[in-house]
């Protein structure tokens, strides 16, 4: 053990084993809620799937088109864009007797559809990830040749509420889930009362997330800040290796997903796999890497480093350097890339494919399996390329 983490050791104990402060914190924390009782809290599908269900004036909240007109009120009013012949005041005088509430239709999270009042409420949620180039102008575009001669609002709700990081959809509203909090919470202190035991419960539940994930809950903020100022080492230390595993679940959760992949070695910061069609192809080799539970001479992996995940491909060093060698020139020929030392008989390391992408917001769970899943779709149109070189090569192997 290193000086470094000694010190980092001995603090994490000092942080565990004298601290009245983070005792009371995890027992705020530990009170039970169903939406971290089902891990789901930070899950974007998620919280749009609840508030589809409670801006539609049709569903079993008990708040009819309540929540509707509060929300699109705010959103109109809080916004520094203007949508004609449509204000929050208007809103507010409204019924609602005609509105359909949709989920991913043309991949739009939240589609409020009010063909009464001729109004479009769509809504982009974004919990940590940003938008992809180009969707919400696609989006917008979509809705705007579908329901020609309506009002459209079109909002872009993250945490913060962030502008879009492509200027060309500046036309979004950008409404913050802070602000949704807000009114949800003074819309449920309103009608608390006639409200459903259960709708009650479900609802308080939806606020205590909310005012979690937006730092709204100022005594737990200020008790979080007294503790990280007393053991900011420890902290610091287990937060580095904690996010770390995030990694690692799910990069292993996105490979077993697909079920085409045999996973070999699995740490922190690299997951190390093959896809099983390449496994029943190329031979195991006893020199290649030590770490993986099965010596393959040819493996993909994902790693994480400094805010980025990187993916390669990679033929390792063979007790036949002849067989490595003509592996190296088929790739080539393929239009694989490799350096001028692959080619050389004494080489031992070689990466034919390898490209990386920044992790779309900030190192959570949800973050990390998105950008590993955009690499992983990248990597499957190169996975058949070298499959056909494999099979070519190895085919006299397999026939044995």
């Amino acid at each position: 053990m290193s000086i470094n983490e000694k010190i980092a050791s001995e603090a994490i104990d000092w942080f565990l084993a004298d601290n009245q402060d983070f005792e009371v914190l995890c027992s705020q924390l530990s009170e039970f809620n169903v939406f971290q009782a089902l891990k789901i809290e930070q899950i974007e599908i998620r919280h749009s799937n609840v508030l589809a269900w409670l801006l539609n004036p049709e569903e079993s909240h008990g708040l009819w088109d309540m929540a509707l007109r509060r929300v699109l009120s705010n959103i109109l009013l809080l916004s520094d864009k203007s949508i004609q012949g449509l204000s929050a005041g208007d809103v507010e005088m409204m019924d609602f007797p005609q509105v359909e509430v949709l989920r991913e239709w043309h991949n739009i999270d939240i589609l409020v559809i009010d063909r009464y009042n001729k109004i479009i409420l769509f809504i982009e949620n974004k919990i940590h990830s940003g938008e992809s180039k180009g969707q919400l102008k696609k989006y917008k575009n979509i809705i705007e040749n579908d329901f020609v001669g309506f009002k459209i609002v079109p909002v872009f709700l993250t945490l913060t509420g962030q502008d879009p990081h492509d200027t060309d959809e500046g036309d979004y509203i950008c409404y913050s889930h802070g602000q949704l909090y807000h009114v949800l919470k003074n819309l449920f202190e309103q009608q608390k009362s006639k409200l459903a035991q259960q709708v009650q419960f479900f609802m308080q539940h939806y606020l205590d997330t909310l005012r979690r994930l937006t730092m709204q809950d100022q005594k737990l903020m200020e008790l979080c800040k007294k503790i990280y100022l007393k053991h900011k080492l420890a902290l610091d230390t287990i937060f580095e290796y904690g996010k770390a595993s995030d990694f690692k679940r799910a990069v292993e959760a996105l490979l077993e997903k697909e079920n085409e992949f045999e996973i070999l070695s699995a740490g922190v910061s690299s997951v190390w796999f093959v896809p099983k069609s390449w496994a029943n192809i190329i031979p195991e080799n006893g020199i290649a890497w030590t770490h993986l539970k099965r010596p393959v001479s040819i493996v993909c992996w994902f790693e994480a480093y400094k805010g980025i995940i990187y993916s390669h491909f990679e033929v390792s060093k063979m007790n036949d350097p002849d067989l490595r060698l003509k592996i190296i020139k088929s790739l080539d020929a393929a239009g694989f890339k490799f350096t001028a030392k692959a080619f050389e008989k004494n080489a031992t390391y070689s990466r034919f494919y390898g490209t990386s992408l920044k992790i779309n917001g900030t190192l959570e769970y949800d973050s990390l399996y998105s950008t590993a899943e955009k690499l992983l779709e990248k990597a499957k149109l190169e996975f058949p390329k070298a499959e056909v070189v494999f099979r070519e090569i190895f085919k006299s192997n397999q026939q044995k």
